[in-house]
């Protein structure tokens, strides 16, 4: 009588992370490949997650009882990981059939520190790049070409969109600040991974199309509210980092471009610094103790 043998215990967890995201995230799910593990940790969405009644595949979900913020939901998720790699995927953005393949190939030949990204591709096929952190940023003329890229290669940027690390490296690191609520969690935990030596790679041969955002405007008034997070969280990273900038010289440049782009007409850009003018007045929180994270994680069985 022959017997069958058991299934390998999954390596990687993919880790999403769903705010009012029921339009895309079963797309996103789908693409995992069956020996992954799921978890999507839900930031309280006011549509709620019905649509996890519908899903291709299995998937453990992680109601949060509020909005606690990008990085704080994912690590949640790292949390309820038991496997040695997580790979963090935002759900409007679906994996290529070999890149959790490809990704765990590089692990094995870049050591258990590495930060490993995949190609991200938009919609329209372009390559989704950011080559520095804000407090180096990288012009896009000094960027390589796709055409100069034979292979994988470093960068000093972890997009947060699409990367995989080995779950107790990512501990170590101590996972996402979760005093930053949204946007620059990224640019935070890039600068951390520099200072402690952390390879961050690209590997190109793996790919991630991301069909988020280009397809759909924002509305005015979500664009206001984008900006105003986005300068309440760069305020407090450059404070953390001591990279802080004269708040007035800030508010003058942005009240002269609200001023240029009301002459020119463009709402779209009198939102954009009107929202980072607002931000820049808001209260952030204190740089002070800001190794708040992932640390206290348990270890992976």
């Amino acid at each position: 009588m022959s017997t069958l043998s058991p299934e390998p215990a999954p390596r990687v967890t993919v880790v999403f992370v769903t705010y009012n995201s029921g339009a895309v995230i079963g797309r996103a799910i789908a693409s995992v490949p069956p020996e992954c593990a799921v978890v999507v940790v839900d930031n309280a969405s006011p549509e709620g997650t019905a649509w996890a009644a519908h899903l291709s595949r299995p998937a453990e979900l992680v109601p949060l009882p509020r909005n606690t913020g990008f990085g704080t939901a994912c690590n949640a998720g790292a949390r309820r990981a038991t496997t040695p790699y997580v790979l963090f995927l935002n759900p409007d953005a679906a994996l290529a059939p070999d890149t959790v393949a490809r990704l765990l190939a590089a692990a094995a030949a870049y050591g258990e520190d590495a930060v490993l990204m995949p190609a991200i591709i938009g919609e329209d096929g372009r390559l989704m790049r950011k080559e520095g952190t804000i407090f180096e940023k990288v012009r896009r003329s000094a960027r390589l070409s796709a055409e100069e890229i034979a292979g994988d290669y470093c960068t000093r940027f972890i997009h947060g969109a699409a990367f995989l690390m080995a779950r107790a490296a990512f501990f170590r690191l101590g996972g996402f600040d979760e005093r930053i609520f949204l946007y620059h969690e990224d640019d935070d935990l890039s600068w951390r991974a520099l200072a402690q030596h952390m390879p961050i790679i690209v590997v190109p041969a793996a790919r991630v199309i991301h069909a988020g955002g280009g397809s759909s405007t924002p509305s005015l008034s979500q664009t206001f509210r984008i900006n105003r997070f986005k300068q309440q969280s760069e305020l407090y990273v450059r404070a953390k980092y001591g990279r802080a900038r004269p708040r007035a010289v800030t508010a003058l440049k942005l009240l002269a471009g609200c001023g240029l782009a009301a002459l020119l007409l463009n709402p779209h850009r009198v939102a954009v610094r009107a929202g980072k003018l607002r931000g820049l007045f808001d209260a952030v929180p204190s740089a002070q103790a800001s190794d708040r994270g992932a640390a206290d994680a348990p270890p992976a069985p």
